[in-house]
């Protein structure tokens, strides 16, 4: 049952947005750790549709395959009866806690991730670029659950952060994968795209990324801009770059997933 909920990317997506809460400071902490609770049950929920919907492709791929909804551990009915509950529990924790404006980030997670992404990706790559709108919200609904407002700049920048992390992620695990995504029948980057494209636009992206990242640490404040953290950006954009051109997978994967939770434990010490 915990594989149906995906349980370490809930409690991720639930981290990313207690950090949107206590980056906002907000004197009442406890509304930040209710939203990031109803994150993670969100994201579950979330999980669960997507191997409802996908029950038929996921027998195809070797890392999927023994998923339970697959494997026949739970019912197709069992299984919504579940991902109705969690939605509920999720949206209605959203609603106590942050009103309408959190509760309507809540309902743009499914209608995204799963109403969006899910059945697009069988149709182009370029569907993550949709799915990674729905990783980017975290932090925003936790500063909007500890009573930030959903339009203030600053956690507007560490949302558009968090979305160009999703892409460069997405990129690396489709092409970990990429012989179980074709089997399956979801379109990928290499399939689809010119080899003298690939690289150019992944190398592009994340390029993007690691400029962004460096521009957050400037305006974080002087805390945050130490010599450490700048030049730690710097080389892991460098590796990222060397390592998508030579594609190093692996070297990749450890520059862009490294460079996000130091640079947000920097920006928390900061602040708090």
């Amino acid at each position: 049952m915990l594989q149906l909920l995906r349980v370490r990317v809930s409690l991720a997506v639930a981290g990313g947005s207690l950090f949107g809460a206590l980056y906002f400071g907000g004197p009442d902490i406890w509304r930040g750790v209710v939203t990031a609770l109803g994150a993670g049950i969100l994201c579950a929920a979330c999980s669960a549709l997507n191997q409802v919907q996908e029950r038929e492709f996921d027998a195809r791929m070797e890392r999927t395959k023994d998923r339970p909804i697959v494997s026949g551990r739970v019912s197709v009915q069992a299984g919504f009866s579940l991902l109705l509950v969690l939605f509920l529990m999720g949206l209605t924790l959203f609603a106590l806690v942050g009103g309408w404006p959190l509760l309507l980030l809540g309902f743009a997670v499914p209608v995204i991730y799963n109403g969006v992404y899910t059945p697009l990706k069988r149709v182009t790559p370029m569907a993550l670029l949709a799915g990674a709108l729905s990783g980017a919200l975290p932090p925003l609904t936790g500063w909007v659950g500890a009573g930030g407002s959903l339009l203030d700049p600053s956690i507007l920048a560490v949302t558009t952060i968090f979305y160009l992390w999703q892409v460069p992620h997405f990129w690396l695990l489709h092409e970990k994968h990429r012989e179980d995504y074709e089997r399956a029948g979801f379109a990928t980057l290499e399939s689809r795209l010119p080899h003298r494209m690939y690289r150019p636009m992944l190398a592009l992206w994340v390029s993007a990324y690691f400029l962004g990242l460096g521009c957050l640490v400037y305006v974080s404040g002087p805390g945050a801009v130490s010599w450490f953290l700048p030049s730690a950006i710097v080389l892991m954009g460098g590796v990222a770059l060397f390592a998508v051109a030579r594609n190093y997978r692996r070297g990749a994967a450890v520059a862009v997933y490294a460079s996000l939770p130091l640079v947000l434990v920097v920006m928390l010490t900061n602040t708090l």
